[in-house]
């Protein structure tokens, strides 16, 4: 697979690298604060359009090595990015932003719900959360499917991807497995020309 842009590489085309593991970690923190159960729009609208420390393009491309990493996706994004621009400490940083408060925040809610979970209205609380998050992960989608025009083996294996888990019901990993390396690999000839 080719090497993802270096992060000068970032500051050539208008991008402005975080000046140290601290922004990230308080950018993240911010992040994870806002993003109650679905972090990628929050994430996408803070290192792209906000902070500018990725273009559109860059973004998406650390976000689709993120998705085929094991564990989730948020959690890689956030190791990934951090490494790009500071290395280990970088990852650290960005890591402990985006964890560090909700798991306190969640740990006591968690105490709270015990006491409160038949109350109807923590229960319509909770959907209306879900609901959020899902229009959230739309909106999101549709954003960086712009990133895709004029790439229509983008949009094919967008649409097939869709195709095969949505409609076919065919497990995610067999997708990645197939779909994916076979998208790494037409990129990586496409890239090598």
């Amino acid at each position: 697979m080719p090497p993802l842009p270096a992060a000068d590489e970032s500051a050539d085309a208008g991008q402005t690298p975080p000046r140290s593991p601290g922004e990230l970690f308080l950018a993240f923190a911010w992040i994870s604060m806002q993003a109650f159960g679905g972090a990628l729009a929050f994430i996408e609208r803070t290192v792209v359009r906000d902070k500018r420390w990725l273009s559109p393009k860059e973004f998406v491309g650390l976000y689709a090595v993120s998705q085929v990493l094991p564990g989730p996706t948020g959690i890689s994004f956030c190791v990934l990015l951090g490494d790009r621009f500071f290395g280990f400490r970088g990852a650290v940083a960005t890591l402990a932003g985006f964890l560090l408060l909700p798991s306190v925040i969640v740990i006591a809610i968690a105490a709270l719900f015990q006491q409160f979970q038949h109350v109807p209205q923590v229960q319509g609380a909770l959907h209306g959360m879900g609901t959020a998050a899902v229009g959230l992960i739309v909106t999101t989608a549709l954003r960086m499917s712009r990133t895709l025009r004029g790439q229509r083996v983008g949009i094919v294996v967008a649409a097939l991807s869709f195709a095969a888990v949505a409609l076919a019901r065919v497990p995610v990993g067999t997708v990645v497995l197939t779909l994916g390396v076979a998208s790494v690999l037409w990129a990586w000839r496409s890239l090598g020309r």
